[in-house]
């Protein structure tokens, strides 16, 4: 894709819960530039502090790097994104050695670079914690775009909002969220709402991560049409999109009745 659109990342973290798979998810503030209130994945666009590669605290990601396809550069720049981004949006930290939670606004706010707290703090990033997903880049037509990795991964740390970005967060059934996004209590993207779905059915997370090796990493860059009683995005495999389809994602997603709705809203 173009160098124009700016890279992001963005994590799945599950952990198994009592009754089955968990993800985590944290709410956006009400007023964040992009997706205001909405319930995400942590995540965010790719800093100029994440281009690592070679650096001796970043270790693994080879075979991320390689399904992934964006070379090693601007492939390990997402993946160190991904995990700086779990690290200040939740708490999580995918690495080496331990961060305090104090140091999440320093971070964030850029008062310290990332290679420098790696080595103030003798830690180091795992890149190989991180299974790409899937790939997502924003409709043509919105004024704000992004071209977003979505990595998955497995972590136990219970996880908590930063306060600032966002507001909420906390584990969640996938199929409790897509109840709650039916409901209205859970707003939230398209791509956040179809890769719920994908996650949800019962699989343990190790299974889930292990599965994202056979994803194919093909960009889905949504056609945005408005209608009179809603809007719709076509998709890969869609007579509208120029793209083929995609193993596995419906060719549109619609927006009626206030909630999304895979292909046809009769379903």
């Amino acid at each position: 894709m173009s160098e124009d659109v700016p890279l992001a990342s963005t994590v799945l973290i599950l952990r198994p819960g009592a009754a089955g798979l968990e993800v985590f998810l944290v709410q956006r503030h009400r007023n964040s530039a992009f997706l205001p209130h909405a319930w995400v994945f942590p995540g965010g666009r790719v800093d100029p502090g994440d281009h690592l590669a070679g650096h001796p605290r970043v270790r693994g990601g080879e075979r991320a790097l390689d399904a992934m396809g964006l070379g090693v550069e601007r492939g390990t720049a997402a993946l160190i994104a991904g995990v700086r981004e779990t690290f200040e949006e939740a708490g999580i930290w995918l690495g080496e050695g331990a961060l305090a939670d104090d140091l999440r606004a320093p971070l964030a706010q850029g008062e310290i670079a990332l290679a420098e707290l790696l080595e103030a703090q003798d830690a180091s990033i795992d890149l190989d914690r991180l299974v790409p997903w899937s790939w997502w880049i924003t409709p043509a037509s919105e004024p704000r775009r992004f071209d977003t990795r979505f990595f998955v991964t497995v972590a136990s740390a219970k996880g908590h909002h930063d306060e600032h970005e966002t507001v909420d967060s906390g584990w969640f059934a996938p199929e409790a969220v897509l109840e709650g996004a039916d409901a209205g209590k859970f707003p939230m993207a398209p791509p956040t709402w179809w890769t719920l779905r994908e996650i949800a059915g019962g699989d343990p997370p190790r299974a889930v991560v292990e599965g994202g090796w056979d994803r194919p990493q093909r960009p889905i860059q949504p056609i945005l049409h408005f209608g009179a009683d809603g809007f719709e995005l076509f998709l890969p495999g869609h007579l509208r999109h120029p793209e083929p389809a995609l193993p596995g994602l419906p060719p549109r997603i619609l927006f009626r009745q206030g909630r999304w709705w895979r292909d046809d809203p009769a379903e």
